[in-house]
């Protein structure tokens, strides 16, 4: 999902001032926590004269994420699937909306208790990683008719696939790509054994900020602007890339319990949209025309680049060569098998060094989690 900034951040009071507009009758006494802003979302948490706990939410975006309408159909379908229990967390349930000056979207519920993930949370591998597994499995559980109908994005395996090809060769197109990331990545997305998974409804977006825990438990996920059906490993790529290992250990074993459907190669699928995750950000920063993103994620190529060198994480399946010519019988038959590699349409040569459009440099790197050299 690409984004585009519309707006600046907003400060607490400028989001609680805004609140009163969203709901009408609602008189603040005072800032709380959560409070922050990032380049996606600026949050900050109010309570009412009553003693009441609010939350208000403003994206800096218009392209990208889904619509007011859609989000807030999609939130009322998981707080249906939460109130029947067939979701072990919560959602924000929307009491209010209004715009900003400049056509942003602020949004308004109450508070879902706990707080924020932060980043000690992923070195406990007791009780928290079984209980995000058991989150993340039941929503991709759903059915996909859980997202139908409010006008959420909906893709197939091929097309989850397709989308991440278009990616790396957009961002090929106008930016080095080191050989030994894209003779990686190429031959993960050409191995069509990967691309074999049943999609699902996801979250599409996780961060900390988007999954509240309390008592080592995940209460409630926020944050669905990029809510689709699609590839599981998206939202597993996110855990995948924070954990350390006994946290991730824990969680893929509790996930694959839960999950009902067959998923074989869905943590090798992770690993790679955990590494595509600096393509992603190399393209939004290209598309917000900011040359200080594209300089960052440039560097987080680089760097990814030497921390994986010839790593793989498939084994490319390269076409039998031919044999050489027997003397009996006097001609081989023709085995009408290709002699190089199949390049998925992304229109490279098979001799090039580096891939994309500046063909020299250094290699340049950028430690997911440090899961960069093994699928797991």
């Amino acid at each position: 999902m690409y984004r585009v900034r519309v707006t600046r951040a907003k400060t607490p009071l400028e989001l609680a001032a805004l609140a009163t507009a969203a709901v009408p009758g609602l008189q603040i006494a005072g800032l709380r926590p959560p409070q922050y802003s990032d380049e996606v979302v600026s949050v900050t948490g109010i309570i009412d004269i009553a003693g009441n706990r609010w939350t208000v939410t403003c994206p800096h975006d218009s392209v990208g994420g889904l619509d007011l309408d859609s989000e807030s159909g999609v939130l009322e379908r998981l707080a249906a699937a939460f109130d029947a229990k067939r979701l072990p967390f919560d959602v924000p349930r929307v009491k209010g909306t209004a715009r900003t000056p400049e056509g942003a979207r602020v949004i308004v519920h109450q508070s879902l208790g706990g707080r924020t993930m932060d980043e000690a949370d992923f070195s406990d591998p007791h009780l928290l990683p079984v209980s995000l597994a058991r989150s993340l499995a039941a929503l991709h559980n759903l059915p996909d008719t859980a997202y139908t109908g409010v006008d959420l994005p909906s893709y197939s395996a091929a097309q989850c696939r397709e989308r991440q090809l278009a990616l790396l060769d957009e961002a090929a197109g106008q930016v080095l790509i080191p050989a030994n990331l894209w003779n990686r990545w190429e031959a993960a997305l050409e191995d069509l054994s990967l691309w074999r998974f049943p999609a699902a409804p996801i979250h599409g977006d996780l961060q900390m900020t988007s999954v509240m825990v309390e008592r080592g438990s995940v209460t409630a996920l926020t944050g669905f602007s990029s809510a689709h059906v699609g590839d599981p490993a998206t939202d597993v790529a996110w855990v995948l890339a924070q954990a350390s290992d006994d946290f991730l250990d824990r969680f893929l074993e509790a996930y694959s319990r839960e999950r009902q459907a067959v998923d074989l190669q869905l943590v090798t699928r992770a690993q790679l949209v955990s590494e595509l995750a600096v393509i992603r950000w190399l393209v939004h920063g290209l598309h917000a025309e900011d040359r200080s993103i594209v300089a960052e994620a440039r560097e987080m190529l680089a760097e990814l680049s030497q921390d994986l060198g010839d790593d793989q994480l498939v084994v490319r399946r390269d076409p039998v060569a031919p044999s050489p010519e027997p003397t009996r019988p006097p001609a081989a038959p023709d085995s009408g098998r290709s002699t190089g590699p199949d390049r998925a349409g992304l229109g490279v040569p098979s001799d090039a060094g580096e891939r994309g459009a500046d063909a020299e440099g250094p290699t340049e790197v950028l430690d997911l989690g440090g899961r960069s050299g093994s699928s797991h």
